[in-house]
């Protein structure tokens, strides 16, 4: 990594220096800048010496070297004192400055330019400053001329002034570009640090859409010659906005703005020469001092621009990356090395290419030998190539008469010639033949002059006619029989009689030709396969080989139609075709009129496998009427052309199975009057009227019967509303004003008035009831006969006769701005028949439907039952009068209440065994007799069913006999109603007419009251048309024509007024100018009219009202201004946004929610329907604006196709929302992750080998990882990208990329830039390809975290599930890091990964967008419900469980036996368990309690062991005995019993007291019998001698010890105790006052003792205290061994032998002094000894047995603080040794790896040196060769003088 680092440096260090590097593909790269031209309008020190600081010594805490200020004059002679511009790119050190503002404000715009001397293709600029900041506020500009410069990018010290300043929006981050000529503004590079050495990076190819195959529109982009950098702001540090309040320079403080200046120490500018792909190579040319391209693929010019002569058969196309685009070589046949290519050839084919084919557009020049054309295949004018051609000589000359040939060039080859005019042959003059056209032609005489005979060869029947009399044709006339005679036109030689009659429609006698050019009609689109009448359609299928081919197969004929068939002519053939001339096919049939004709050559045959076509003149003669076989008459033939219904073309011509039928290319021709063509026919006459044939009416006429010959026009009536109706029926057509109808006299839908009046006022609009569309209730209103206005058709809920009240049954205030009617909240149960059901303006329902009752009809009304709400059924109760007690039932059961004895729901039966009795009007028991009758029931009279032998009402009487009756009914019958009918009449007389049709017919017949003056007679047509005279029209015939004057008996008179357009006064016929012009020779149109016609005057603009700004519109187009909500022509439609006109309301359609063809992205506007408003919403968005996302779908934004995207949620739940309150954070690598590691493509192999850091880039070194791993490798991130991702769908993944290599293309070109692994299985994948990277260029990916772009491993579309399946748990990321071919070395940083967390926004975290928060069922929760709720566990589906969409399992609840509420949700372990239970399911009861786990809270009661209190509960754990029973399971020693109540044998005590336990006995092993002690008290059992509890204190007089307990007391020693005791009584009866001496020197021993044991165990010498104290030194003890470390490493050998020293000099020290004070000996050592043995004595006779207890804890607490010492003292020591030895043992690491640095360097320098060695040895070298090449032209030029001095001699 060493090594690798310090070849960057030195590699960095050579490019510097140089001025042009080789990329790795061969194309030159040129450091530009450092031969370019450079200017600047400011440099320091120009005008003098001036002082400048830099801003760093500026910045507080930052250490300054040399603080001092320093001077920059540009006329000195020192270096460091000058920085011209030249300093900016001589690729040194040194830098140019610009003055600073101490010199004054407008020195923060300075502009500098290079001039690069051509043009280049500039890859990137980069600019160096030097001891100043950045610039803040520039632009970086281009241009080609150096007057013109456009921007390439802006550069602001804020985002905001990018909006302020340039009017741009900021891009925020390292710049990135959305398409390749935007122009972007950055405030990336103007940060105030670093303060000097700072770098500004432009890219003006990478990161563009087309960066990889350079469009023409990058191409033009990044071409220029000049760049500028025009600084507008200096970088500050703000201290200058002081002076923006000072008026006077002189107040400024120079301390400030002396620091404020421009630095620029280099500008680099990469760029190539433009060779548009076609070279490899730009090498300089050191003659024009410029870069020449080396072209290649035939391509010539200094940047390859063109193709090389004779190489344009194919245009000259930019070579790309895929495609080098070779220029093509022409085929001039050997005749010419010259060419052009013309687009027009190329495009008709018709340039034969070098390998036979007609391919490309190459046109040669200059062809040898007499040769042109195209490819040099034929003949120049006057040569022609003969049949049999000699290939060196092919052509030979024309020799045509040139008094007799219209030039010199004839027939010049086969593919011309024709079967009057063979090869070689002249084209001759008029009057001219031959060969040679040396001969007059037949008709002419007097070669060479051939003048025409007198006697027309067209007209005359002569057989000489140069021989006189002329004898003419029968409809010629002339001395020379060169005119048709008056009534006849076309004159032609092959007519019998000359001329043909002229047609005229009968309407005129008088012809002439006209003069009009062809149109051809050819339209395939519409055809079909019909039978021969018509029957049947089959559509044909347009052929894919040939264009204008229609196809149909016989078995999908027959399946529909009967044979023969036909094809079936569209629309485009048919309607009037009077003009037409010529049709192409083999078989033609047509009808219309009427009339059935077909082409009197129909018999012609077409055979299988074959093409036929055939041209068919539309003449009379050329066609058969199709029923009798008879020719065509003139005016059968006219009365079909004007208005063809059928064409049928025959094509069926065999009844094969397999046949197809194909028809090709339908050629219509039409002749047109307005041609700028000079192809003229003559076969059209033109009479002096209007109209052509006068089979059509003039503009404002219309036909009156409909019949073309001998037909009548009339003036259209359309009530001034329109100039045009339709030629046949007189419909007017597009009516104006708001009008409508046949006659423009009715008033348009939504307006009302008298549409006859004849005024663009006729139609005002319907206020229903006002003009506001909110408030606008009908779309139609009328006029009543008293003149009132009548909204008719008002919108349900809407009544009156302006739709100004609410219908009944609705409520509301429709005539208030903004009311409507709503139906009235009655549930459905108003009575709508009756008046006033509801209140009009409250709503409050007033009557409901009958049986329905309440406030708001919601229930049954009294006296009905049933369901008022849902079912509506409240039917009437129906109660019988006499068999209930009220009129009233139960309103859901409708359950009358009834009287006694009656039942029914309606109480309309008695009760069984009862009777009616109507007379009482009740019901009564039968009563019958139980003797006499069958059973207790009667009939409806009361009487009972008698046994035999009784009889009685009851049945208790004896029956006797009786007589039958029998009762009919009469049969009514039915009387059967009659039909009437009815008889019609019709005809009227001569002279009348019958106005309209039926019903209105029924008004009778009326006269005509044709004028006598102005009609041809008195009759009329059935619409009342008279037939007027010329120059008359009128449907009485009662006025002069537009263009006639003076109504009277015979017509009226033709104006006389050309100039004008043929306008005069109706009376005097004096002439006036057309309607709407002005002007003086009415050539202008008046105010508010346009288009000027001499003839029609001007047309009305016609500006909507309410739609433009103004009523004139462009007097030339018509076209008006529109206001901003509106369009069109004549501002008459709302413009896009916008609905209704003309009130044009906004849409307010949402841009992200309606479909892209709807919108227009660069307003943001979009379309919706006219009336409702309904914007077109994309497929998962709905509402009238398209603003909410459809049910089951979220997250409405402008980059979703769909709008929204579909609700994911694990296929849990399709309802969710976007989530809010998240925010975006960005995932990205600690400073710990220096190293990412290496893995194959599917991740197995991973190694770390060969990767390296260098900050900010993670480095691969290409030899090393390659000799472990195989391409492709790819970086795999680390854990903190290893996770669920949900949150990141919607976010951005970014990283930066940078590789060096051979080639940018390789095997791993085509490999996924990205893989991501994952799944809830993770078995899922998907990868993101990205266009190839550029070598050596820095490439920042921003990758979208939507499925849109991503796909599967087989290259499947991913769906959103499948994407965010993955996201579930990505289980690895992968960033490919094998790049081209051959690589050396890959690089990766600035890694992140966008994901949504909750937050607050703020300029670094936007607002998280696309998440989605699902509604998740029970048991889910989480964004997506990918998690399972608190309380539940996923179940996996190997155990059982149910799949979810994603394939994990599902979750359930936790089974905690309801002592806890949550588990983990992985593992179902239980958490928290409550109610004293432990487990993984919270199963048993915790230690200490017991009891069966219920589901219940008091499952687990506490263990007493034997009492609850905790001092006397003896066993930490028990166990469950029986149902409701414990043991104490962990008794301690000394207890006993199932609860441990008891003390154990050898303890004694009492624990189920409060307070009680159980203790040892102890008793003494020489005093107590070995039994046990009294289990209450203790008390051991002593051994005689032996007293106390333990029997542990031996008796007076009694010897206790191992051997016994043995008595004293016997006549022995007993009677020495004895005396002993009678001694001591002696003695204390003995007065001690006496002198003798006493032991004060053991008495002073004890007392320095007392004392220092008094001093120890002082409370200042207590453990707390000298803890508390040590505790107060650790710190300053831990600053002291900081400052000790550093010192350590060189003073620890001296300090060990100093030590040493030392403690020998110690010990000598204490040695001596020993046992003397102050240097004489205190005492013997004998002495001391008795001294001591007396004081052991002494002690041996206290009682210390006592004090053992208390030393052994004073021991114990000594130990702890000894142990504690060592811990804060000891440790801390060890570790800092430890330290020492670690940082020991790294200066040694660092110090050798500083050494092999040095001797890296001085390799470099001693390689520098070299370099520059070679450098000079290449300059003195050069010199040499330029002195050689000097010496050798000097002797060059002294030879030729020599030679020339010989060759005069």
């Amino acid at each position: 990594a060493k090594t690798s680092c310090w070849v960057l440096l030195v590699l960095n260090h050579l490019y510097e220096q140089s001025s042009v590097l080789v990329t790795a593909n061969g194309v030159s790269v040129l450091n530009l800048a450092s031969m370019a031209e450079i200017t600047t309008n400011a440099t320091c020190g120009e005008t003098g010496p001036e002082m400048y600081c830099k801003l760093v010594e500026h910045v507080p805490g930052q250490p300054v070297k040399n603080p001092q200020c320093r001077t920059c004059n540009l006329k000195s002679d020192s270096d460091y004192e000058r920085h011209p511009i030249e300093y900016a790119i001589d690729g040194t050190n040194r830098w140019w400055q610009s003055p600073s503002i101490m010199n004054g404000m407008d020195y923060h715009h300075v502009t500098v330019t290079l001039d690069l001397k051509q043009v280049f293709q500039i890859a990137y600029v980069i600019l160096k400053a030097a001891n100043s900041p950045r610039p803040g506020n520039w632009i970086l500009e281009r241009s080609l001329d150096g007057e013109t410069f456009m921007p390439w990018q802006y550069y602001a010290i804020t985002d905001t002034e990018c909006i302020t300043r340039f009017n741009i929006i900021p891009r925020t981050g390292p710049p990135s570009y959305m398409h390749d000529e935007e122009v972007i503004c950055t405030s990336f590079y103007s940060k105030i640090h670093p303060l000097e050495n700072g770098e500004i990076h432009t890219s003006l190819i990478n990161s563009r859409p087309s960066a990889d195959d350079p469009s023409p529109m990058l191409l033009n982009f990044t071409s220029a010659r000049y760049i500028r950098l025009r600084f507008q702001r200096i970088r500050t540090l703000n201290a200058d906005l002081m002076t923006l309040a000072l008026n006077d320079p002189r107040d400024i403080d120079p301390i400030v703005t002396r620091r404020y200046y421009y630095s620029i120490k280099d500008i680099s500018v990469g760029g190539m020469c433009i060779c548009y792909g076609h070279a490899k190579a730009c090498p300089f040319n050191p003659y024009n001092k410029k870069f020449s391209c080396e072209c290649e693929h035939n391509t010539c010019g200094e940047s390859c621009d063109r193709c090389c002569p004779g190489y344009n058969q194919k245009p000259w196309m930019a070579g790309t990356f895929l495609t080098r685009h070779v220029c093509e070589k022409c085929n001039c046949h050997g005749k010419s090395e010259e060419c052009y290519y013309n687009q027009t050839v190329a495009d008709a084919k018709l340039s034969l290419n070098i390998h036979g084919e007609y391919e490309g557009g190459g046109v040669c020049l200059g062809c040898s030998e007499n040769t042109g054309g195209i490819n040099c295949q034929s003949c120049v004018d006057g040569y022609y190539r003969p049949t049999e051609v000699n290939e060196r000589w092919p052509c030979r000359p024309c020799s045509c008469d040139l008094s007799g040939s219209l030039h010199s060039a004839c027939v010049p080859d086969e593919s011309q010639a024709t079967a009057g005019l063979a090869v070689g042959s002249c084209i001759c003059k008029q009057g001219y033949t031959g060969e040679k056209c040396d001969m007059c032609a037949f008709g002419y005489t007097g070669f060479p002059l051939c003048e025409r005979c007198n006697c027309s060869s067209e007209g005359s029947i002569n057989q000489d006619p140069c021989q006189s009399p002329c004898v003419c044709k029968e409809h010629v006339e002339g001395q020379n029989c060169d005119r048709c005679k008056q009534g006849f036109y076309n004159l032609r030689g092959d007519r019998l009689s000359g001329c043909e009659k002229c047609y005229c429609s009968g309407l005129a006698s008088l012809c002439a030709e006209s003069h009009w050019d062809y149109s051809n009609v050819t339209d395939m689109s519409g055809w079909y396969l019909t039978g021969a009448d018509g029957e049947g359609l089959v559509w044909a299928v347009p052929s894919r080989e040939t264009a204008h081919q229609l196809t149909v197969s016989q078995s999908e004929a027959q399946t529909h139609l009967t044979a023969p068939y036909y094809w079936s002519a569209p629309s485009a053939y048919l309607r009037k075709k009077v003009s037409a001339c010529v049709w192409l096919d083999v078989f033609l049939f047509l009808q219309g009129g009427g009339v059935r004709m077909i082409d009197s050559s129909s018999g012609v045959a077409v055979y299988p496998f074959s093409t036929a076509e055939r041209r068919i003149d539309l003449l009379p003669e050329s066609f058969l009427h199709q029923a009798s076989r008879l020719p065509v008459s003139k005016r059968d033939f006219h009365s079909v052309l004007n208005n063809i219904e059928r064409l049928l073309l025959r094509a069926s011509y065999a009844q094969e199975h397999s046949a197809i039928y194909r028809c090709t290319a339908v050629l219509q021709t039409l002749s047109l009057s307005l041609s700028l063509s000079h192809t003229h026919t003559h076969t059209h006459t033109h009479t002096q009227t209007h109209t052509h044939h006068r089979s059509t009416c003039a503009v404002g006429f219309h036909r009156v019967n409909g019949t073309l010959y001998r037909g009548v026009c009339e003036l259209c009536q359309c009530h001034g509303h329109t100039e045009h109706c339709d030629d046949i029926t007189g419909h007017c057509l597009g009516c104006r004003d708001h009008t409508v109808g046949p006659y423009c006299d009715q008033c348009a839908a939504g307006y009302y008035g008298d549409a006859t009046r004849g005024t663009a006022e006729d139609c005002q609009p319907c206020a229903c009831p006002l003009l506001n569309p909110s408030n606008n209730f009908s779309p139609t209103c009328h006029v009543d006969a008293r003149g009132d206005v009548i909204c008719d058709r008002c919108q349900p809920g809407y009544t009156g006769a302006r739709c100004d009240r609410c219908a009944n049954g609705y409520f509301g205030r429709p005539n208030v701005p903004g009311g409507s009617c709503q139906p009235c909240m009655c549930n459905g149960n108003l009575d709508l028949t009756a008046e006033l059901s509801c209140d009009p303006v409250t709503g409050a329902c007033l009557r409901c439907h009958e049986g329905y009752g309440g406030p708001d009809c919601e229930r049954c009304a009294d006296g009905f039952f049933g369901d008022a709400l849902i079912a509506k059924n409240c039917r009437a109760c129906q109660c019988h009068s006499n068999g209930s007690l009220s009129e009233l039932c139960h309103q859901e059961t409708g359950q009358c209440q009834c009287r006694q004895h009656v039942v029914g729901r309606q109480c309309d039966e008695c009760m069984p065994n009862c009777w009616w009795d109507s007379e009482a009007q009740l019901c009564r028991p039968c009563q019958c007799s139980a003797r006499g009758s069958v059973s207790q029931r009667c009939d409806s009279e009361g009487r009972c069913i008698c046994r035999a032998g009784y009889l009685g009402r009851r049945c208790d009487l004896m029956r006797p006999p009786h007589a039958r009756r029998e009762t009919r009914r009469p049969v009514q019958q039915v009387p059967i109603q009659h039909v009437q009918r009815w008889e019609s009449r019709g005809g009227c007389p001569r002279g009348a007419y019958r106005p309209g049709t039926g019903v209105n017919g029924a008004q009778g017949c009326v006269p005509c009251h044709c004028n006598s003056f102005g009609s041809k007679s008195f009759d009329c047509d059935e619409s009342g048309q008279c037939r007027c005279q010329p120059g008359v029209t009128g449907q009485k015939c009662d006025r002069c024509a537009p263009g006639h004057f003076s109504f009277q008996e015979g017509g009226c008179t033709p104006c006389q007024c050309a100039h004008v357009g043929n306008n005069c006064d109706a009376n005097t016929g004096q002439c006036i100018c057309p309607p709407n012009t002005v002007g003086e020779r009415c050539d202008k149109c008046a105010p508010n009219h346009w288009g000027h016609d001499i003839s029609s005057g001007c047309k009305p603009c016609g500006c909507n009202a309410l739609g433009s700004v103004a009523q004139q519109c462009n007097v030339n187009t018509g076209c008006c201004m529109c206001r901003e909500q509106f369009r069109g022509e004549k501002c008459d439609e709302c413009k896009l946004g916008y609905r209704d006109f003309p009130q044009c309301i906004s849409c307010q359609c949402s841009a992200a929610g309606s479909s892209l063809d709807t919108c227009d992205a660069e307003s943001g506007l979009c379309a919706c329907a006219d009336r409702s408003g309904q914007c077109s919403c994309k497929a998962n968005v709905k509402g009238v604006k398209c603003d909410r996302c459809e049910v089951g779908s979220f997250g409405l934004s402008h980059r979703n196709p769909q709008g929204c995207s579909q609700c994911y949620c694990f296929g849990l739940s399709s309802s969710c929302t976007e989530a809010t309150g998240l925010i975006r954070m960005r995932l990205t690598l600690v400073p710990e992750q220096t190293v990412l590691p290496l893995v194959d493509k599917s991740s197995h192999q991973e190694i770390t080998a060969g990767v390296s850091f260098q900050h900010p880039d993670i480095i691969a070194n290409a030899d090393v990882v390659q000799q472990h791993l195989s391409e492709p490798y790819y970086w795999r991130l680390p854990k903190q990208f290893k996770r669920s991702m949900i949150t990141a769908y919607g976010g951005k993944l970014r990283y930066a990329i940078y590789y060096e290599a051979r080639d940018e293309t390789g095997r791993t070109s085509y490999e996924p830039q990205v893989i991501i692994k994952g799944g809830p299985n993770k078995d899922k994948v998907m990868v993101r390809h990205m266009p190839a990277l550029q070598i050596g260029q820095l490439t920042r990916h921003e990758i979208d975290i939507t499925e849109h772009e991503w796909k599967h491993e087989d290259d499947r579309p991913m769906s959103r599930e499948d994407f965010m399946d993955v996201l579930f748990h990505v289980e690895y990321i992968l960033i490919k890091a094998s790049h081209g071919s051959v690589m050396r070395h890959s690089r990766i940083s600035e890694i992140t990964l966008e994901v949504a967390e909750v937050g607050t926004p703020s300029k670094d975290s936007e607002i998280a967008h696309q998440i989605e928060k699902c509604d998740c069922p029970l048991g889910y929760a989480g964004l997506s419900c990918e998690e399972c709720a608190a309380g539940f566990y996923r179940l996996s589906v190997h155990a059982g469980g149910a799949a979810s969409r994603a394939g994990f399992g599902t979750c359930v609840r936790c089974q905690c036996n309801g002592h806890s509420d949550w588990c983990d949700p992985e593992t179902a372990v239980c958490q928290n368990c409550q109610h004293n239970t432990v487990g993984d399911k919270c199963e048993r009861c915790a230690a200490g309690f017991y009891g069966v786990i219920r589901g219940s809270p008091d499952d687990c009661k506490p263990c007493a062991c034997p009492l609850l209190n905790q001092r006397n509960n003896f066993s930490p754990t028990c166990q469950t005995e029986g149902f409701n029973d414990y043991r104490c399971t962990a008794c301690p020693e000394g207890y006993e019993g199932k609860h441990c109540e008891r003390c154990a044998p050898g303890f004694h005590g009492n624990p189920s007291v409060l307070g009680g336990r159980c203790e040892e006995c102890k008793c003494d092993a020489y005093g107590a019998f070995p039994t046990v002690c009294d289990p209450h008290s203790g008390q051991c059992q002593c051994r005689p001698g032996a007293s106390g509890l333990k029997c542990d204190q031996c008796m007076e007089r009694h010897v206790c010890g191992p051997e016994g307990i043995v008595s004293c007391d016997d006549d022995c020693a007993g009677l020495l105790i004895r005396d002993m005791d009678r001694l001591l009584r002696l003695i204390g009866s003995v007065n001690l006052t006496l002198p003798l001496p006493l032991p004060y020197k053991v008495l002073y021993r004890f007392e320095n003792v007392t004392e220092e044991l008094k001093h120890m165990l002082s409370p200042q010498r207590a453990p707390e205290r000298l803890l508390q104290l040590a505790d107060s030194n650790l710190g300053s003890l831990v600053t002291e061994m900081n400052e000790l470390l550093s010192r350590v490493s060189l003073s620890h050998s001296q300090t060990s032998g100093l030590d040493l020293i030392s403690l020998r000099d110690k010990a000598r020290e204490l040695n001596a002094t020993l046992g003397s004070r102050e240097g004489a000996p205190e005492k013997s050592v004998n002495e001391m000894n008795d001294e001591i043995q007396v004081m052991l004595a002494e002690l041996r006779k206290r009682q210390l047995s006592g004090k053992k207890n208390i030393a052994d804890e004073e021991l114990g607490a000594a130990e702890a603080l000894l142990a504690r010492v060592k811990r804060l003292f000891g440790d801390p020591h060890q570790a800092t040794e430890d330290l020492k030895k670690e940082v020991s043992d790294k200066m040694g690491d660092y110090r050798q790896k500083l050494d092999e640095a040095q001797d890296l360097l001085r390799d470099a320098q001693n390689k520098t040196k070299q370099t520059e060695r070679l450098a000079d040895n290449n300059q003195l070298n050069l010199d040499r060769l330029q002195v050689h090449t000097y010496t050798n032209t000097q002797t060059y030029d002294t030879l030729r003088t020599v030679s020339k001095a010989f060759c005069y001699v």
